[in-house]
């Protein structure tokens, strides 16, 4: 297993979209092994046509991990949207951490997730959100490993099909 000194981490562009679409693909593939009976993951069509949107209009900053020429993993972070569309500067949102199935354990997370709080902190952020599945129990320990605490709103009606639980995270220190 490569160990984390191996990864070469750059800033994704939009070339590296359709990297970011399998990666999602696979992780969400991995949903299966606890989602609900009947549940499935969202098409690889749709997300890449997602990214494409999020890219161009709301600010998305990427970073994407290889080992070697193989894409292991990738974080996403953007500034939250106000309900009138604006972005806004004091809360930031991760939006994906994913790293390929080869790679769990390696450290690869861990080191994804501290760029993202790290580019956060850079940009000025006071504070993080993001949701994860209430039932996406290894992601959950992870976020509550670094800091992050759920904040106990729900969302059960998103393009996931899953009931989603909100975490937060104090930025700046």
């Amino acid at each position: 297993m490569a160990s984390v000194s191996d990864f070469k981490l750059r800033a994704a562009t939009r070339q590296d979209l359709s990297t970011i679409a399998d990666t999602l693909t696979l992780g969400f593939e991995s949903y299966r092994r606890w989602a609900p009976d009947g549940w499935h993951p969202p098409e690889r069509t749709a997300m890449l046509l997602g990214l494409l949107h999020r890219f161009q209009q709301d600010g998305s900053w990427c970073v994407i991990a290889f080992d070697g020429h193989a894409p292991a993993g990738h974080v996403t972070v953007r500034a939250e949207q106000d309900a009138d569309g604006t972005e806004n500067q004091e809360l930031a949102r991760l939006t994906h951490l994913f790293v390929r199935e080869p790679y769990w354990g390696s450290g690869l997370a861990d080191q994804l997730h501290g760029l993202a709080v790290e580019g956060m902190n850079e940009r000025g952020f006071g504070s993080a959100c993001l949701w994860t599945p209430v039932g996406q129990q290894r992601a959950r320990a992870f976020y509550e490993r670094h800091g992050w605490r759920a904040t106990g709103a729900l969302d059960p009606e998103n393009e996931l099909e899953l009931d989603l639980l909100e975490y937060a995270l104090k930025l700046g220190g």
